[in-house]
């Protein structure tokens, strides 16, 4: 039975490697496509962090005249003053006969709905709190005091996060799994209908079904080419992932995340990390199959897919920003124990009981797919929806 299906398995990997618009939106687009998103958002927010600091934004300081807050200003921030009846970025406004020491209520007014004026007005906020300090600072001296003399608690952050967290891996867990979900089950619907309701409509399928190798071979031969194709679109999209990380500008969204990329390269972290594609992808591989050998038609199957898709993304949104956990029935969940395994995995946490939990439970839910599948193909059903 496996030499059948290892024969239906390289027929469709031939056919596979015969359609160059199949292999490029399936193994090269996705290699593209984390760097163009990782470089260019991180260029974006470069470029949008640059553009604010070298802004020379229009001040309007009413109330005080004092040098040393705007010496405190000039620190922070390049601008210009102007009047109040002339247009300004932000407004500064101290109160009617502020005395410098005396208590003040001072009032900062800008547009919220713009990031660089937004970034002027947490500098101008700064600003006013070093001015206060300063203010504060004087009025202690003349008592013989400073702040360190009010300082009676030194506070030392120990951080007992592991490194790969510590160095970038939060944001990678945070997105990398959503990523690598997505891809996997794109990979799965594109080859996956186009085995299954893709020849029903070429008619090819037919043709397949009265040769003498058993029904059940020719189902695991198409799971297996389905499982193949989406394992490689998410493993193309990793290494996507790692090359973006390699190249400038594509480590600002992790904060000197490329420090990880190193990590992920060990042994025990790239085996976990393939145990939860394999076994996510021939569950995947067994449903898509499934549900593209019931339609009769590519665009049936499209219907009956993406709900399923779209579930799969609802799932990679809704876990993007929760922690690991430590509920062990979430690990039985498919899709949910994959993303929450590799989340474990870049942020240095990674469980073995985890690991193997989510590999065996996938394994389970791919066997009884597979079993649908290969009860469809042995029935009359599949022919009678060609």
């Amino acid at each position: 039975m496996m030499h059948d299906a290892l024969i239906i398995f390289r027929k469709e990997i031939r056919a596979l490697v015969k359609d160059k618009r199949t292999l490029f939106s399936t193994f090269i687009l996705p290699l593209l496509m984390m760097p163009i998103i990782f470089i260019g958002m991180g260029s974006v927010l470069g470029s949008i962090q640059k553009e604010a600091v070298e802004t020379i934004y229009r001040i309007n300081i009413e109330g005080t005249t004092d040098r040393r807050f705007f010496e405190s200003v000039d620190a922070l921030l390049d601008y210009q003053t102007v009047s109040a009846s002339e247009s300004s970025d932000v407004q500064v406004l101290f109160p009617d006969g502020f005395v410098p020491g005396n208590p003040a209520s001072i009032r900062l007014v800008y547009d919220s709905s713009s990031q660089k004026i937004q970034y002027a007005a947490q500098q101008i906020s700064t600003a006013l709190q070093l001015y206060d300090r300063q203010i504060a600072a004087l009025k202690l001296s003349d008592h013989g005091l400073s702040f360190d003399d009010l300082t009676t608690l030194t506070v030392t952050r120990v951080d007992l996060a592991p490194e790969e967290a510590q160095s970038g891996g939060s944001m990678l867990a945070m997105m990398v799994p959503y990523f690598l979900i997505i891809f996997l089950f794109a990979g799965s619907m594109s080859s996956g209908m186009d085995v299954t309701a893709g020849e029903k409509e070429r008619g090819s399928l037919a043709a397949l079904l009265v040769n003498q190798v058993s029904r059940t071979s020719i189902a695991m031969g198409k799971i297996l080419h389905v499982m193949t194709v989406s394992t490689l679109s998410a493993i193309t999209t990793f290494l996507g992932l790692l090359i973006s990380m390699s190249l400038p500008n594509g480590t600002n969204l992790f904060g000197g995340g490329g420090k990880i990329s190193i990590q992920l390269l060990s042994f025990n972290t790239l085996g976990m990390i393939l145990l939860g594609l394999l076994s996510t992808a021939l569950f995947t591989a067994a449903l898509v199959t499934l549900l593209g050998s019931l339609a009769k038609s590519v665009k049936e199957a499209n219907t009956y897919v993406m709900p399923m898709y779209l579930v799969v993304v609802l799932v990679g949104v809704m876990t993007m920003y929760m922690d690991p956990s430590k509920n062990v029935a979430l690990f039985f969940v498919p899709y949910v124990n994959t993303i929450f395994v590799f989340k474990e995995v870049f942020m240095g946490m990674g469980s073995i009981l985890h690991v193997l939990i989510a590999f065996v439970a996938n394994l389970a839910y791919a066997a009884i797919g597979v079993r649908l599948v290969s009860l469809l193909f042995n029935s009359e059903k599949i022919l009678q929806t060609v």
